[in-house]
């Protein structure tokens, strides 16, 4: 004898399947976008203001800032920890405001940690939009 299959309810509302890459991939893309955009504004912005160095340094946080969400996809895809790969993004991104602070002036490398941490606000705000949007 089979098992009863359970009866369909014609009016529930039914969750939309969760695309487990799609979503993350379009987060991402959509942070890179926005961070690009906010870059050019602050090169023009700045440059307008008489600044031209602060804002490439401001951009220069904003696309690091931007591409750290592919970093973390692509260290996550090696097989090691995520602490462990947290670490290594933090360092390199690390790294490279300091260096930014050699180039560009120490007085300038905390626009580049500015520009990195709008760039985490612009990410968290994307894979909100994309959890928000599976629900």
């Amino acid at each position: 004898m089979a098992p009863p299959v359970p009866a369909s309810v014609p009016d529930a509302a039914v969750a939309p399947p969760l695309d487990a890459v799609a979503a993350p991939r379009h987060a991402l893309n959509l942070t890179a976008a926005t961070c690009a955009g906010m870059a050019v504004v602050a090169l023009v912005v700045a440059a307008a203001l008489g600044q031209p160095l602060s804002g490439v340094a401001l951009a220069l946080g904003l696309i690091l800032g931007g591409g750290n969400g592919f970093l973390a996809v692509r260290l996550l895809g090696i097989g090691v920890a995520f602490a462990a790969t947290s670490i290594l993004r933090l360092l390199i991104l690390t790294m490279l405001a300091v260096l930014s602070g050699f180039v560009l002036g120490w007085e300038r490398a905390i626009l580049v940690a500015a520009g990195m941490a709008v760039a985490q606000l612009v990410l968290s705000a994307a894979s909100l939009r994309e959890v928000l949007r599976t629900r």
